[in-house]
């Protein structure tokens, strides 16, 4: 019973740091805690100072990148009130999902459009021919990857658009 109440007060305090520093209260999903018994483990020599190994995993889930971004630079804060956050791990990473893509897809088309329009006037400068009628079009694929590894909230999307004019003399 101690430890359950020792948790819930490291959720308050989690879930109130997350709220004075804007986070939206319907943005916090806190899940069951997930508790591990060491003199249970078969693996060890069991021989922890402790018995019970309670690991809690909170969700943040908000549009507003740069707000969660900065609020875990400042987890230090938690810290000071005896509060270890630790990175989810292979489990429960920091995920950076896009979820506008629906918005941004008409105009990466019309853009993919353009610039094979531009590609394909300069294909016809350099052969002396003029661009004529579009024969074929595929709409290709969308990805959405990280930048890289150590900027996963910034994404990099990209459209593979194939379209095939003729050229005229």
């Amino acid at each position: 019973p101690e430890l359950y109440q020792k948790i819930n007060a490291t959720t308050r305090t989690i879930r109130n740091f997350l709220v004075e520093n804007g986070v939206k209260t319907n943005e916090i999903n806190v899940n069951a805690p997930v508790v591990i018994d060491l003199n249970a483990e078969r693996y060890g020599e069991n021989r922890q100072g402790y018995r019970y190994n309670i690991t809690s995993i909170i969700t943040v889930t908000s549009k507003n990148v740069k707000l969660v971004r900065s609020i875990i630079a400042r987890q230090g804060n938690l810290l000071q009130k005896g509060v270890a956050i630790v990175d989810g791990g292979y489990e429960n990473p920091v995920k950076y999902e896009y979820v506008a893509f629906r918005q941004m897809k008409p105009k990466m088309m019309q853009e993919a459009i353009e610039n094979a329009e531009q590609t394909a006037a300069q294909f016809a400068e350099n052969s002396k021919s003029k661009i004529d009628k579009i024969m074929n079009a595929d709409q290709g694929q969308f990805s959405i990857e990280d930048r890289d590894s150590n900027t996963p909230y910034i994404k990099k999307v990209r459209v593979v658009t194939t379209v095939t004019y003729s050229l005229k003399d």
